[in-house]
């Protein structure tokens, strides 16, 4: 179903809604297509600041990745040396034994 100017015409002389009638016969303004209140600078800035949020947001993301992933090292070469120097214990003292015995 199409709306034409002569059905809106026949609708507001039928709800005698007079809104409706001066709203149809106002001269169409090209208006701007943003929204009104808001300049561009505004937008710009806001824009800006966003862009800056994300970018240190992504920063402190990847400097706890970071972080996380050196600790992890750390933790990971401690118990490699802790099981290093539990071996080499348990071989000296299996070494004691054997010397004790002979």
């Amino acid at each position: 179903m199409h709306i034409t100017p002569e059905k809106i015409k026949e609708a507001a002389e039928a709800l005698e809604c007079t809104e409706l009638k001066s709203f149809m016969f106002q001269e169409p303004t090209a208006g701007p297509l943003t929204k009104p209140g808001r300049s561009s600078r505004s937008t710009g800035r806001s824009r800006r600041s966003t862009r800056r949020s994300t970018r240190r947001s992504t920063r402190r993301s990847t400097r706890r990745s970071r972080r996380s992933t050196r600790r992890s090292r750390r933790s990971t070469r401690r118990s490699r040396r802790s099981t290093r120097r539990s071996r080499r214990s348990t071989r000296r003292s299996r070494r004691a034994r054997r010397s004790r015995r002979s």
